[in-house]
């Protein structure tokens, strides 16, 4: 879609989306990204130094902090953009109740929540939203990025590993000795 100047238009005018944001990583950073793509306006939610305990996370940052990273990120990369950050006290936000919100931003691990968020906007007599998935951001070693794997200093926030990878001769041989055909790029066997 484009405007009458020739931009593109936002798909959706009010667009949600959560996370802890502890060490504002590579992978936070798509899904902020993806909101403010399609979204004239985003709502962000924080999840609170209350709800992380409740959820069994252990952030190294306090909420502030972890708002204030995600507030430097928005203005630095998206200066001109409409935003909201919120703390978050119960997973869903305004995304459970305000019906001005159009879709959601979520990845494959938040799907679950973002799904019953939207029968819970029925039930309370709303339109469910589009559910918009970022994929995964992997880290160098094709597992993905996270906080966790930050907090053990396994990664760095771009998802480099700190640590070289040994690698452990396995136990069993992987292949037999028959010969095995071999498959290139673009060819299947």
């Amino acid at each position: 879609m484009k405007n009458a100047k020739g931009r593109a238009r936002k798909k959706y005018k009010v667009l949600a989306l959560g996370g802890t944001f502890d060490h504002l990583h590579k992978g936070h950073r798509a899904l902020l990204d993806e909101g403010f793509r399609v979204g004239e306006k985003v709502l962000i939610g924080i999840v609170s130094d209350q709800l992380a305990r409740t959820l069994g996370k252990s952030p190294d940052a306090n909420f502030e902090t972890r708002r204030r990273a995600v507030e430097e990120y928005i203005r630095k990369k998206h200066p001109n953009a409409k935003w909201e950050t919120f703390p978050l006290f119960e997973p869903y936000g305004p995304f459970g109740s305000d019906p001005n919100v159009e879709a959601v931003v979520v990845t494959p691990e938040s799907l679950p929540r973002a799904e019953s968020g939207n029968v819970g906007r029925v039930k309370r007599g709303l339109k469910p939203v589009d559910i918009l998935m970022v994929p995964l951001v992997l880290a160098e070693d094709g597992i993905r990025i996270s906080s966790t794997r930050i907090r053990r200093k396994e990664i760095d926030v771009e998802g480099r590993l700190l640590h070289p990878i040994t690698e452990q001769k396995p136990k069993k041989p992987l292949l037999t000795s028959k010969k095995m055909p071999l498959a290139r790029k673009g060819e299947s066997s």
